[in-house]
């Protein structure tokens, strides 16, 4: 159940009873993560999704000294859980610590 619910309008964080398909909102809620669904999903349009995209970036990151390594990996994979659009993988040859934003 949504119990406050804001939408920005004008720069700022304003208290909305509503909102219209396709706005922009923000729950008061952190149970909820990145792609949770709201609503009836049998009367939601569905989307097409493609298996393996092909990236529009793709960099190599590393850490500042080599004992952040671990801390590193432990952070991208936090982000990549939430994050659909952010992939990372070591490099077999290499190591290296390769970055794709889809």
């Amino acid at each position: 159940k949504i119990t406050e619910m804001c939408v920005p309008t004008n720069g700022e964080i304003v208290p909305a009873d509503h909102a219209c398909p396709g706005e922009i909102v923000i729950l008061a809620d952190d149970t909820l993560k990145l792609n949770d669904i709201l609503g009836n999903e049998k009367l939601l349009p569905h989307k097409t999704w493609i298996d393996n995209p092909m990236p529009l970036l793709r960099t190599t990151v590393e850490p500042q000294k080599p004992e952040q390594r671990e801390a590193l990996l432990n952070a991208l994979a936090e982000i990549a859980d939430t994050d659909p659009l952010l992939h990372f993988d070591i490099d077999t040859v290499t190591h290296e610590i390769m970055l794709s934003f889809l």
